[in-house]
């Protein structure tokens, strides 16, 4: 029997609540009630509930969690004003919202089934495996990453894995797959640009927040109306995963509209084994976008065999990808220009291909913003008559549309490459010492740096070789033990701490490099310091 504690500050809610059910019809009991927080802590720990269903506005749940071991369930009672109180009862793990105006018996009953089930998971099974939570700071290195994964432009899966250990990504799941998730065009509406920005970027982070209290995902925005949401399947769920996805996509879909009005449109690709195959399964979700029908409802799972879609046999990016990563790395404008004239007489020539010829687009759109330390700036300059910027991309409706599009970026590019200055390299080399020496402190690598400025490793190691004198990890060396003598002069601290300060993997590694590049050991040096 699951025993229930029902908190509110309003008798009617909790009579309200108590009468909707027949409770033990469905294996459970109130067994009390309460009007305030301090009364509901005390019945908490006297009558030990497996449920507690309380107003949202009371800091029960915080409470509850914070100082008592094994604390029960909760379900929170909202009102539509409240995303602020949601959106930290989110990160505690709530198991259900229930809107007060809209309370009936089936939504109640739902709640506490799940409930139900939740306890019984706690009880029986093995928790969730999740992926980490977003680290400060990192939020668009995770989005870069996915980015490439979906668009197939990593070189190799070796590749890919160093970017992967880089970031924390865990990928030790059995199977993937990715829902293409779009909102509702709202430009036409009465709201300024900042409003629509903030409703979309809402609305993204809720459906995160929600997706992640019952499965393992990541989310990636894509642009202003279209994010994906990367799921992690199990071994338990990778066989049922149209069920499992279909049951998460369902609430994340009620919760966007009941908090912020919007009706999203869900659509989940093929479901595939490694993760560089991520690609084919984001196609097949913006394929299945584009197939929907009247009779379909917000979410829809793709229905064809993968392997029969046309995904990579009209316009292969593999074929062009490394020669336009030499252009752009060597700032070779006439390269480029032929390279993307290719490409544009392409698309021309298969008409009826838009959503390929959008992914060719999305490829090299995502190429110049990355390749470019400041790619930001340079592609927004070319298309700064544009009302949405270079975003203006994702409403061209046919692949003439596109070429055109791409035409435009075509020509800014190479204009802006054949103006640009000599020490370009030079330059470059300046941001990345300049990057070395804001992150001393940091265990500083080749993969890590060229993720950083967008430039494969070989590439940024050969470039660094030739315009500094000395290879990137003699230079991250160096300015390190720099560091470690100033340290040595100025303050009296310990090899160890000094080790631990400039990210060295311990304080014997951190005297093996310092010897190697002084000649003696840190002990050595300061005993010379001190007879100086």
């Amino acid at each position: 029997m699951t025993g229930v504690l029902l908190v509110d500050d309003e008798p009617l809610v909790l009579v309200g609540i108590q009468s909707m059910l027949k409770w033990e019809d469905y294996g459970a009991q109130v067994v009390g009630t309460a009007r305030n927080g301090a009364q509901a802590m005390e019945l908490i720990q006297t009558l030990r509930p497996d449920l507690v269903i309380a107003d949202i506005k009371m800091p029960v749940m915080e409470t509850a969690q914070d100082t008592i071991q094994d604390p029960p369930l909760f379900i929170l009672l909202t009102s539509f004003e409240e995303f602020a109180f949601v959106k930290a009862a989110i990160n505690r793990q709530a198991v259900d919202y229930l809107v007060k105006l809209e309370l009936t018996q089936q939504t109640l009953l739902g709640a506490l089934r799940k409930a139900q089930e939740r306890l019984a998971a706690r009880r029986h099974a093995e928790p969730v495996r999740r992926p980490p939570t977003e680290r400060f700071g990192m939020q668009p290195f995770y989005d870069r990453f996915f980015i490439r994964l979906f668009n197939s432009l990593f070189e190799n899966e070796e590749q890919m894995r160093a970017q992967q250990q880089e970031l924390g990504v865990d990928f030790s799941f059995d199977a993937y797959a990715v829902c293409y998730c779009e909102l509702p065009d709202l430009t036409a509406q009465s709201m300024g640009q900042e409003r629509l920005m903030n409703l979309y970027s809402s609305t993204t982070r809720m459906a995160w927040e929600t997706a992640t209290r019952f499965m393992a995902c990541y989310i990636t925005p894509l642009d202003p109306r279209h994010f994906n949401i990367t799921f992690c399947l199990s071994e338990q769920e990778a066989p049922i995963y149209r069920e499992a996805v279909g049951n998460v996509l369902e609430k994340v879909v009620e919760v966007a509209y009941n908090y912020f009005s919007v009706r999203l449109l869900c659509s989940v690709g093929c479901k595939v084994g490694p993760p560089m195959e991520l690609s084919r399964s984001y196609y097949t979700a913006r394929l299945r976008l584009t197939e929907r029908g009247p009779q379909d409802g917000a979410v829809a799972f793709f229905e064809g065999d993968a392997e029969d879609t046309e995904a990579d046999s009209v316009f292969d990016m593999a074929q062009y990808r490394e020669a336009l990563i030499r252009a752009f790395e060597d700032q070779d404008a006439g390269a480029l220009d032929q390279i993307m004239g290719r490409i544009g007489d392409s698309i021309r020539a298969w008409p009826s291909r838009r959503l390929q010829a959008m992914d060719a687009a999305c490829n090299l759109l995502f190429l110049c913003l990355s390749q470019f330390t400041n790619g930001e700036e340079l592609v927004s300059q070319i298309f700064e008559r544009e009302p949405e910027g270079y975003r203006c991309l994702y409403r061209r409706r046919s692949s003439q549309d596109i070429a055109d599009w791409l035409d435009t970026l075509r020509a800014g590019l190479v204009q802006s490459l054949r103006s640009q200055r000599r020490g370009y390299k030079d330059q470059i080399i300046r941001q990345i010492k300049a990057y070395i020496q804001a992150n001393l402190s940091q265990r500083l690598t080749l993969n890590n740096a060229a993720a950083v400025f967008g430039f494969s490793p070989n590439y940024l190691s050969q470039l660094f070789a030739r315009q500094a004198g000395c290879s990137f990890v003699e230079y991250v060396n160096g300015e390190k033990i720099r560091a470690a003598k100033e340290m040595m002069r100025e303050e009296n601290v310990k090899f160890y701490e000094i080790a631990e300060r400039l990210g060295f993997e311990n304080a014997f590694y951190f005297s093996k490099v310092f010897k190697k590049i002084e000649g003696c050991s840190p002990r050595e040096y300061v005993q010379k310091l001190k007879q100086d």
